[in-house]
């Protein structure tokens, strides 16, 4: 996988990440898609030169966070989308562990788009993630997508915004979830739907 090449500029880099949670990433794999993601990351830096770096992340546990703190490890500016106030969003983590994660990548992000503390109030959770892809479609340049392959298990979900971005021409990099295999770009579309048995012909 290469980036695209792009004509040197001052304006940041908008690169969003989307991706499942623990349950659809096993452990055994974060080793091998911290190195992906570090690569698809310089390929990047390379690929748009002198284009400052911004992460957009949601900082859910799982893809989200190991996205965050490699980008900072390489000097990247992060940018903290919400799906819910952080008192709220902390009663979704199981530990003290993942909490410490949760408020010390909050205190390492440049900005923090954060919903009002009532905003929850008569929504389901997958409003509040729906409208975290919703950002990541309108802010980013580029989607890096940590994705095992399968179907869509939710509104607002990992599928939902490859789709979606694709749609709209987003550049979507696709690091597999759940098995080795070389990053991918997935080619932009219109047709829905079609992200899943294309993802399974790609990695044939």
């Amino acid at each position: 996988m290469s980036p695209k090449p792009a004509k040197r500029s001052n304006k940041a880099l908008f690169v969003g990440v989307t991706g499942h949670r623990p349950n659809r990433m096993p452990a055994r794999q974060w080793d091998r898609i911290k190195r992906e993601l570090s690569q698809v990351m310089g390929e990047l830096e390379s690929g748009y030169p002198g284009r400052p770096p911004v992460l957009l992340s949601g900082l859910a546990e799982g893809a989200d966070r190991l996205a965050a703190f490699v980008a900072l490890g390489r000097g990247w500016s992060l940018r903290a989308v919400l799906a819910f106030h952080r008192t709220r969003f902390e009663k979704d983590f199981p530990t003290p562990f993942a909490i410490g994660e949760f408020r010390a990548l909050l205190e390492a992000a440049d900005k923090i788009d954060e919903p009002k503390k009532s905003a929850d109030r008569g929504q389901s959770p997958e409003d509040g993630y729906h409208a975290v892809g919703q950002t990541l479609l309108a802010c980013s340049d580029v989607l890096i997508a940590v994705w095992d392959g399968q179907g869509s298990q939710g509104r607002g979900g990992t599928v939902d915004v490859i789709e979606a971005a694709r749609a709209k021409g987003i550049a979507v990099i696709w690091i597999h979830a759940s098995k080795s295999q070389p990053p991918k770009w997935l080619a932009a579309g219109t047709e829905k739907h079609k992200t899943v048995r294309r993802a399974k012909a790609a990695a044939g």
